[in-house]
């Protein structure tokens, strides 16, 4: 008797496990999360906790390169400033962005070819400045 449950649970942990794994093979793979960049400057990330303000796109071609100046909100009230930086730091770089030494804690500075990107931070608001190198 003591046999015949153990095979019952046995059988039933069998059948829930290759339940399971039907499951997980059959299921659709997750959304993948969409890559956002500004829409004034597509090759330079929006990072998740910001929400671009297009109606606030200021752009200029000159022969020496474009001048562009944009801003973005933080998307919710316990979005951090420093969480935006790491952001930038981790990923400007993989797209040939450099940062340029600054002591200052409201701002970076990326350099890539003949432009300059510099980010300013404040408690609501983060703006972004591309101009060509001087």
């Amino acid at each position: 008797m003591i046999e015949m449950n153990q095979m019952t649970v046995l059988s039933r942990f069998a059948f829930a496990l290759m339940l399971a794994f039907a499951t997980a093979l059959l299921a659709p793979p997750p959304a993948m999360a969409e890559d956002n960049y500004l829409s004034a400057a597509p090759d330079i990330p929006l990072a998740a906790q910001l929400n671009e303000n297009v109606d606030e796109v200021l752009v200029f071609d000159k022969p020496q390169g474009r001048i562009i100046q944009m801003s973005a909100t933080y998307n919710s009230w316990f979005s951090k400033p420093a969480a935006v930086k790491q952001f930038y730091r981790s990923n400007l770089p993989n797209l040939g962005w450099q940062e340029v030494t600054s002591k200052a804690d409201d701002h970076l500075t990326f350099q890539r070819e003949s432009e300059m990107l510099q980010i300013s931070f404040t408690a609501e608001t983060v703006v972004f400045n591309l101009t060509p190198t001087p």
